[in-house]
């Protein structure tokens, strides 16, 4: 049960996250929100943070990559929500950029419930929504301007072919989440169009 503090944290993350969606390739801040909660571990890091927002017993969830034993055990215990197969996860966690296709597996929805395909949450090295770095992908779509160029240190080489490979039946596809060690999101819906660089 969430203590009153635990709840705005979450609260507060949450409108970081909506926010992250309704502009794609932005990338948001949520450190603040991480110094500001209750002394529990799993809020001191920001996927734990994006986690305890998100999960909870109705949905399930499955990690790809590095310590996924230890994630999933975590997790559950944190989150009370399952663990189930990738293709029938609503969350994938992919700890360490790189899921080497597994994310093909992912349920995309159905033409009569889009909303029902999964939300794939990266852990990367770092991300930035300035073009002056080495921006892999132009993104382009709903909730931006003209296009924008992110860069994201630390995803997998064919991360986002395989991200837009699950998103070229639109309204079927996968929403992504990036997280990065200094606690920023970037977000990609499903209803953005990606030119992978």
């Amino acid at each position: 049960m969430q203590t009153y503090g635990e709840y705005l944290i979450t609260q507060k993350t949450f409108r970081a996250l909506l926010q992250a969606m309704s502009h794609p390739g932005r990338v948001y801040n949520i450190g603040d929100f991480i110094s500001d909660s209750p002394i529990r571990p799993f809020t001191h890091s920001p996927l734990m943070l994006v986690l305890q927002t998100l999960l909870d017993h109705e949905v399930g969830f499955r990690v790809i990559g590095t310590g996924k034993e230890y994630l999933e055990t975590t997790i559950s215990e944190l989150t009370r929500c399952p663990v189930k197969d990738i293709s029938d996860a609503d969350f994938i966690i992919v700890s360490d950029g790189e899921s080497n296709g597994e994310i093909l597996k992912a349920k995309r929805g159905s033409l009569e419930y889009p909303d029902t395909g999964a939300t794939v949450i990266y852990v990367v090295e770092f991300l930035n929504d300035r073009d002056n770095g080495k921006p892999i992908a132009l993104l382009k779509g709903p909730g931006i301007r003209n296009d924008i160029a992110p860069v994201i240190h630390g995803l997998g080489q064919n991360e986002l072919f395989h991200i837009k490979e699950n998103n070229s039946e639109f309204p079927l596809g996968i929403d992504c989440i990036f997280i990065d060690g200094a606690n920023r999101i970037m977000c990609i819906p499903r209803s953005t169009r990606i030119e992978v660089r």
